[in-house]
């Protein structure tokens, strides 16, 4: 189907370019906007946004059954709008509006790149005709209609900013939550630390209250040292500044997780240690480390922090290209565009 002949209805959880998680969905509703005739986006939540004229958002307001009841009046009353569907990574969305679009005869397709299963997903790609994911190791990666996409990086906004390197800069950037082990990560810093070597941690994202709390208690020394910041959450646009100005980025996340923070940080040309076996693809061995492993992880920060200034360069530069050639935006909407039009 050519590109003036596709609409495009996309179903997801906020448009917001302020959102500290999902900011980056205002980017990506920019760049499909090139390949569809029209979009029309349904969101649990509206904020600030600046869109091209040819994307419209209708949000869902009310309580639970008031947003249900709008949903599927949304679904009807824009059916003129749209031929195509994609749901973000909200199975449920994709299950209430299956007999909808199933009337209508739209082709459906949903995002999910969560490695947890549940009944939910299961249901779900059953309703649609593709189901896309970014990591090999995601739940939705084992249904035959599954199909691997890039993870579509803004890498016009995600690049070397020309900022300063903090020589002792450590970054952490996503939620402050059990699930990504800033705990190992804090330990894994003090441990550098008392091997004489000043690094410093710094943590941007929304965090969990309780988690946040204990972690303020138990890296007090850290704190008063100013060894470990808690930034907050940051937009989506912020952050490349951070990325820039740290020597090394760490995420935790459990093997098998496609974290985009990793992939953004690359693009920004700061050296990345990882956890999940699923990047394995895109970091060379060398970078990522056994989980639970804290003295390992304090290893290899070290040896980020110790590289030649020419080999670290040099590391930096080769992590950029992977994601450009892999996972950039203007791939993700190009791949998705071609995906779509073979429903």
């Amino acid at each position: 189907m050519q590109a003036r002949r596709m609409r495009l209805l996309i179903v997801t959880q906020a448009v917001d370019e302020n959102d500290p998680v999902l900011g980056f969905f205002c980017g990506w509703l920019a760049e499909f906007s090139k390949h569809f005739e029209t979009i029309a986006v349904v969101t649990l939540r509206a904020g600030d946004y600046r869109l091209p004229q040819n994307v419209s958002v209708h949000p869902l307001k009310g309580g639970r059954v008031q947003r249900l009841f709008r949903y599927w009046h949304l679904l009807f009353s824009l059916r003129k709008e749209y031929t195509h569907v994609f749901v973000h990574m909200s199975p449920e969305f994709a299950i209430a509006g299956a007999p909808a679009w199933l009337v209508l005869g739209k082709k459906t397709a949903l995002w999910y790149n969560h490695t947890q299963k549940s009944f939910r997903l299961w249901l779900a790609a059953r309703l649609v005709k593709i189901i896309f994911h970014t990591s090999p190791y995601a739940a939705s990666a084992r249904f035959s209609h599954s199909r691997r996409m890039p993870a579509g990086i803004d890498t016009e906004l995600f690049k070397p900013s020309g900022a300063p390197k903090d020589p002792a800069g450590v970054y952490f950037q996503g939620r402050v939550a059990p699930a990504k082990r800033v705990d190992e990560l804090c330990e894994a810093v003090r441990e550098v630390r008392g091997k004489g070597i000043p690094a410093v941690l710094t943590a941007a994202g929304p965090e969990d209250v309780r988690y946040g709390k204990e972690l303020r208690e138990r890296y007090r020394d850290l704190i008063k040292e100013k060894a470990l910041v808690f930034l907050g959450p940051r937009k989506n646009t912020d952050t490349p500044l951070f990325y820039s100005a740290a020597r090394v980025s760490v995420n935790l996340t459990a093997s098998g997780n496609y974290d985009k923070t990793v992939l953004e940080s690359m693009a920004c040309e700061t050296p990345t240690i990882v956890s999940s076996s699923a990047f394995a693809d895109m970091i060379p061995a060398k970078w990522i480390v056994p989980e639970h492993d804290r003295s390992a992880l304090a290893q290899k920060i070290v040896e980020v922090m110790r590289l030649p200034e020419a080999e670290y360069h040099e590391l930096g530069t080769s992590l950029r290209m992977e994601v450009v050639a892999k996972h950039s935006l203007p791939k993700l909407g190009d791949e998705l565009f071609r995906a779509l039009s073979s429903l």
